[in-house]
């Protein structure tokens, strides 16, 4: 019994990793097929006749642009550079 138990909570655990390894990292992406001229939204390069227009976007539709991170400014300044220079 306590075997089944803990198969059972390894498969859990392993599903739950599975998961959060699918999620999308890059973003989503507008590409062009060079030969037809059809746009589609994907995160993934379907093949060489196809090449990237836009993007990133957070959204599978490729409405929701995806905006980097902002420079943080608040953080206090390195300690190397306030020392006094010789």
């Amino acid at each position: 019994m306590m075997k089944q138990a803990l198969h059972a909570a390894a498969l859990a655990g392993l599903a739950l990793c599975g998961t959060a390894f699918a999620q999308p990292s890059g973003g989503f992406f507008l590409l062009k097929n060079k030969e037809s001229g059809k746009i589609l939204c994907s995160q993934n390069p379907i093949s060489p006749d196809w090449v990237r227009v836009a993007g990133p976007f957070k959204d599978q539709d490729c409405k929701v642009e995806q905006k980097p991170e902002p420079v943080r400014t608040d953080l206090p300044a390195n300690p190397l550079d306030l020392a006094p220079r010789k």
